[in-house]
């Protein structure tokens, strides 16, 4: 059985697929612990502003600011790399260190926000966490990509994660698709749409 719980968006989640937020994670709003990773978003104040947007919304969903952790891949050390100065203290403080598969699965969600995608893509390989990562979601970590952070989850690029093999192109605005292509066609995400991807299926809100 699929434990997948994915939902790929152009511009973050419509009121309606809110409420299939919370239904997948079963708990109040209050109670759910979300990691936040803004990496994609932090090298151009345009980009920037994504990131405030996804704190806001957020916030706005009632979930607790103590429960949201900013965890931006650039401060990560790289894969393989032996720590010298720091060699002192064996504990490494959680938004320093590359968590593993079983650490993420202490957070109900993930959510990868927008910026540019070469960014979010180098810093995940040259980390290692898109590993763990993908074990988390596959485990049952709820994934939610915000137009950039869909990009990465679909197949965009050869070293994303490659949930679904279809590339999603977000802020789509010619027509509005209705549909899901057949096979491995581009998606092309409205703001205001969503990709659901669960035990049913991948569909298209």
């Amino acid at each position: 059985m699929d434990k997948r719980h994915i939902f790929l968006t152009s511009n973050g989640l419509t009121e309606e697929i809110k409420q299939k937020f919370f239904e997948v994670l079963k708990k109040n709003p209050q109670e759910i612990k979300i990691l936040f990773i803004p990496t994609a978003g932090i090298e151009s104040d345009g980009a920037r502003e994504s990131f405030a947007i996804g704190l806001y919304e957020l916030l706005a969903m009632g979930i607790s600011y103590e429960n949201v952790l900013v965890y931006n891949l650039e401060l990560l050390l790289s894969k393989g790399y032996e720590r010298t100065y720091s060699s002192y203290f064996h504990e490494v403080p959680v938004p320093a260190k590359v968590l593993n598969a079983e650490e993420l699965l202490h957070f109900d969600a993930v959510l990868v926000g927008g910026g540019d995608i070469t960014v979010l893509c180098r810093e995940m390989v040259r980390t290692g966490f898109d590993e763990s990562l993908k074990q988390a979601i596959e485990q049952g970590l709820v994934y939610v990509g915000i137009s950039t952070g869909s990009m990465y989850a679909a197949g965009n690029l050869e070293e994303g994660l490659h949930l679904i093999n279809n590339s999603v192109i977000p802020h789509w605005n010619g027509k509005k698709i209705t549909d899901l292509p057949r096979g491995n066609g581009d998606i092309l995400l409205a703001d205001g749409q969503t990709v659901t991807i669960d035990e049913s299926g991948v569909k298209l809100a």
